[in-house]
């Protein structure tokens, strides 16, 4: 092997280990690339690809020495200055126009690279890098240089303040988890490191970080409510719990609804016809079609929603209304549109149908001079005694398997209060969350209570045998004369004969 090119060993090694696995992944000979890697097992296409990340490594490396070399001869001046002579301001500059990457990725291969080189004293002897123990992780091919920057940056932000052990401690600390970890879990634990080694900087950087809050609110021309904002911890934290709880309770409904159908959320067996049934095939009526960011959004809008005149809540939330507007006209024939009130995208006279039966909202209904014909929902509203029965009945929102607690439910009308001339009775009422109210108006499922007992049946579309689903129940114990508990008999209710 040349002289000239033993400093390339570790390169030549790494390519010939990338050739020897790649010949080993195929079960013929090579032909070209993309042929090779449709040929390869699942176990030899994640070796090839671990073989191809330890030889990107080592290239990085070398780029992070050339790197500092060219930062170091750009700070001669004058015809030394190779940035300069070759028509780049920077050395950052030249090295993202050869390489055809961006700037802050050539930033960060000179920030490396000084960081990990050897330096020379006054005297001219050759002395330690800065961070020694990050160029033996980037010299042995560990780190990339994504990990190395994140490892530099936590060292040289705190290095003033911290003690000098201690920092060196936590350098080999860092470069011994990163090839575990990855560069999002070395970002976690720079942040406890960051803590520990300088206690003193944490309110500053909270408060930093305080000053950085906002949040913008708009309606884009598609008529979508955009949100866009970024909160400090203190006032992130209970946005993030409370929209995290929301979603991992539907996600276990999701996954609870799957135990098949007829059973109920005691864990009983029931049919429709009131015998008992043995544990079916999974219900995939009842599996969960959001997507997580979009079960987010349902999140966020039931918490908007509880908070509008909640008791707790501040004067100026329980005082706010919504307020949709119609004209009377049509409401009761199902064609035009309504208005929101601070908002330009019109809405379907279905929705505004669906926000008069919720709680917190209030229709305005005009006449064809745009004259108020009614203002408040007194009449059809359920009273707060009347919405205590009903949840005495149901324990939350009605719909088979869903967890949703009664604070995020809605008390509805089952014959619709304009369409079908429904009374605001305990009989025409149910509990049931925004999710499933909407999906009760959108997929036209017929509800029925028989002896105190909720029944869903679905539209053709979904079951063409329309099958009843028992609603939910709540959940109370019953005792026997022992004082021990005893199972729930479920009632079920004959709607074959309805």
């Amino acid at each position: 092997m040349p002289d000239a090119t033993a400093a390339l060993t570790e390169l030549r090694s790494a390519c010939s280990e990338v050739d020897d696995i790649w010949a080993q992944a195929l079960p013929g000979g090579s032909i070209e690339a993309e042929r090779d890697v449709r040929a390869m097992s699942g176990d030899g296409l994640v070796r090839v690809t671990e073989s191809l990340a330890e030889l990107e490594r080592r290239v990085q490396a070398l780029q992070t020495k050339c790197a500092a070399e060219l930062a170091r001869r750009s700070r001669m001046g004058g015809d030394d200055d190779v940035a300069r002579r070759h028509g780049y301001a920077s050395p950052a500059r030249l090295i993202a126009s050869v390489t055809g990457g961006r700037f802050s990725d050539a930033a960060k291969l000179v920030a490396v690279g000084e960081a990990t080189a050897s330096r020379a004293s006054f005297t001219g002897e050759t002395l330690p890098a800065r961070h020694p123990h990050l160029a033996f992780g980037l010299e042995n091919g560990t780190l990339c240089v994504d990990a190395a920057d994140t490892i530099r940056r936590f060292l040289d932000g705190v290095a003033v303040r911290a003690d000098r052990i201690e920092l060196g401690d936590a350098e080999r600390f860092l470069v011994e988890r990163a090839p575990l970890v990855g560069v999002d879990g070395l970002t976690r634990l720079v942040k406890q490191l960051q803590a520990r080694l300088d206690p003193d900087g944490v309110k500053p950087r909270e408060d930093e970080l305080r000053s950085q809050r906002g949040l913008r609110i708009w309606e884009d021309r598609a008529g979508m409510i955009q949100l866009q904002g970024a909160f400090d911890p203190a006032n992130g934290a209970p946005i993030k719990l409370a929209v995290e709880a929301l979603v991992s309770a539907e996600l276990h409904r999701a996954r609870d609804a799957k135990r098949g159908f007829g059973v109920s959320v005691d864990g009983e067996h029931a049919r429709a016809d009131g015998e008992p049934d043995v544990l079916g095939e999974p219900d995939e009526i009842f599996d969960e079609q959001r997507t997580i960011a979009q079960m987010n959004a349902d999140a966020l809008a039931d918490i908007a929603r509880l908070s509008l005149g909640a008791k707790q809540a501040p004067a100026v939330l329980r005082q706010a209304t919504v307020v949709a507007r119609i004209d009377a006209d049509s409401l009761v024939t199902g064609q035009g549109h309504a208005t929101i009130d601070g908002i330009d995208q019109p809405i379907s006279v279905a929705t505004v149908r669906e926000l008069a039966m919720s709680a917190g909202i209030s229709p305005l209904l005009l006449d064809h001079r745009s004259e108020p014909l009614e203002l408040g929902r007194a009449a059809r509203l359920f009273t707060p005694a009347q919405k205590l029965a009903l949840v005495e009945r149901d324990g939350g929102c009605a719909w088979p398997a869903c967890n949703r607690p009664p604070s995020h439910t809605q008390a509805h009308h089952i014959r619709w209060w304009k369409r079908h001339r429904g009374r605001t009775d305990i009989g025409n009422g149910i509990m049931l969350c925004s999710h499933h109210h909407h999906r009760v108006h959108d997929d036209g499922w017929v509800i029925t209570v028989r002896d105190a007992q909720t029944w869903f049946t679905p539209p053709v579309h979904l079951d063409p045998q329309q099958r009843p689903r028992p609603g939910n129940r709540r959940r109370v114990p019953r005792y026997g004369a022992s004082g021990a508990p005893v199972a729930p008999v479920a009632r079920v209710a004959r709607v074959a004969a309805a």
